[in-house]
């Protein structure tokens, strides 16, 4: 058990920001259903702009796939204690979304765990309508949006809580909109003042992150890790240095330092070569960030079946959009592929809020522009059938809300392209 919470704590870096409150409440976060650690690399951001320190801010990683609840409850007992030993703090501040937050709450019902924690976040979550004599909700602050169709009705006001009532964020924007982090801030550490965006600030930054399974966020260890800076206008590496790295046991990889403001490419290589070779494209690092997450295709459990039909061809491309802050919603956000939409109110409905898509050929040479058959069903999941020619000299065009992110046409027979929104 000892090597499993090795495996899920994460610091979020290895030294402090100057100038930060050293006496401040650790804060726990815990992601939800098919998610990692990274739904908070916002969260950790403003927090470290607002005055707290890098070693103060911590995340969990969870099995919310096909875990077992007591063993993840316990794992979280376990998880807390151990940054309760290593900061010196009595308590912990806890922050749950969604499934997260179930977790959370379950912790929560056992007296002596919720001596642990002096504050609670719920954060797009199902209300609860008991009041907990040992943690009261006057202890709770509770985040929902009328435009989360995720939790919808389930979610809602929770007497004697502090509620705060979003109107315009997505499922996924309750935990990552600056208004909401605002609002964690104003509850937890009413006397820091909020950083007043999430904008650049240096020309050089340190990022550092972990390599898992998508869906059980089981770490991958001894996988290759490497960084390349890229051509913004084609997308292929430039004649830069790249930086190799290893990952650990925990799955765990840098702190290293790149230049802000410029794009990267970071190819995730399993250390079974046999598997799926994968390379995540950024658009570029504005600022420290410690959870760049980077996800192995899983093999045997729910997500597997999934993923089955990836083509593995040299003549087309396998593409995955994932947006790291905020769902593709129909009619809302503008998301297009070589200028073919892949964000519309058929293919990406608010109702199922998309985080991620996968674009690739269904295995008939035919561009459907339909909805894979495969994701039809899967929460937070997408799919379109659309072949993407492969080539050494081509390139796929990729525009989110007016920015432009370009990545070389690889083939799926090589590896997965996966480009990251922000």
């Amino acid at each position: 058990m000892r090597k499993l919470i090795g495996s899920l704590l994460l610091f979020v870096s290895l030294s402090s920001t100057a100038q930060c409150d050293v006496e401040q409440r650790p804060v726990i976060f815990i992601h939800g259903f098919l998610a990692s650690g990274d739904t908070w690399s916002n969260a950790v951001k403003f927090f470290q702009q607002s005055g707290y320190c890098k070693n103060r801010l911590y995340a969990f990683d969870w099995n919310s796939v096909g875990g077992n609840g007591k063993q993840n409850e316990q794992l979280l007992s376990q998880f807390i204690q151990q940054i309760k030993k290593e900061t010196g703090a009595v308590q912990v501040d806890l922050i749950g979304h969604s499934a997260g937050g179930g977790l959370a709450r379950s912790y929560l019902k056992d007296s002596n765990q919720a001596r642990n924690v002096a504050h609670y976040v719920h954060i797009g979550s199902r209300k609860w309508v008991e009041n907990f004599p040992w943690f009261p909700n006057e202890r709770c602050l509770n985040i929902f949006s009328t435009e989360d169709r995720v939790a919808g009705t389930s979610a809602g006001v929770i007497e004697g809580a502090n509620n705060l009532r979003l109107t315009e964020e997505d499922h996924y924007q309750v935990a990552t909109s600056v208004k909401s982090l605002t609002g964690i801030l104003n509850f937890l550490a009413p006397t820091k003042k909020a950083a007043n965006s999430l904008l650049a600030t240096k020309k050089k930054v340190e990022i550092a992150g972990k390599a898992v399974i998508l869906g059980d966020n089981m770490p991958m260890k001894n996988a290759t890790v490497t960084i390349y800076p890229i051509n913004q206008k084609n997308g292929r590496r430039t004649r830069k240095p790249a930086i190799n790295l290893i990952t650990a046991e925990n799955g765990g990889w840098g702190p290293v330092v790149v230049e802000a403001g410029i794009p990267y490419e970071i190819e995730l290589l399993p250390s079974d070569s046999k598997k799926k070779k994968i390379s995540y494209f950024f658009s570029s690092f504005e600022q420290d960030n410690p959870l760049v997450y980077l996800r192995g295709f899983p093999e045997g459990n729910r997500m597997s079946s999934l993923l089955g039909k990836i083509p593995e061809e040299e003549n087309q491309s396998a593409l995955v959009i994932y947006a790291a802050s905020a769902a593709m919603v129909g009619g809302r956000d503008s998301v297009t592929v070589n200028q073919f939409p892949v964000c519309s109110k058929e293919l990406t409905p608010a109702s199922k809020t998309v985080i991620t898509s996968f674009i690739f050929d269904d295995g008939d040479g035919i561009s459907s522009g339909k909805t894979l058959k495969q994701f039809a069903a899967a929460p937070f999941i997408g799919g379109l059938d659309r072949l993407l020619p492969a080539g050494a000299r081509m390139k796929h065009q990729i525009y989110y809300n007016g920015k432009l992110l370009t990545v070389p046409a690889y083939p799926s027979k090589d590896r997965i392209i996966l480009a990251v929104l922000n």
